[in-house]
């Protein structure tokens, strides 16, 4: 479960370079700091239950909304060749990854 969870991670984190340009979620409300324990609040649970809940599977797509969230902000997870025992949320820098673009309209 593990490795299918760090796998995961991998696909859905790609460098800064690469990200998106357009915000997705100019207008959010929420704080840094909520964005961040609404994060950690559902990759607990994405990471933590069966692959065929659907409650993994929807929290695994909030995980990855706020995410993008987080990013729009500056603030990133991990970095360039960190292992995921490595990786927290920090403002983000040249080797910081960030989330692949969402598609909201498909959630």
């Amino acid at each position: 479960m593990k490795a299918l969870a760090l796998l995961a991670l991998s696909l859905i984190l790609v460098p800064a370079a690469t990200a998106q340009e357009q915000k997705q979620f100019p207008d959010a409300s929420e704080t840094t700091p909520e964005l961040i324990e609404l994060y950690e609040d559902a990759n607990a649970i994405c990471r933590g239950n069966s692959g065929n809940d659907v409650k993994t599977w929807a929290n695994c797509a909030a995980r990855s909304v706020y995410g993008t969230a987080l990013n729009e902000r500056d603030w990133c997870y991990g970095k360039e060749d960190q292992v995921g025992a490595e990786m927290q949320w920090h403002e983000c820098e040249a080797n910081s990854l960030r989330f692949k673009p969402i598609d909201v309209n498909a959630l």
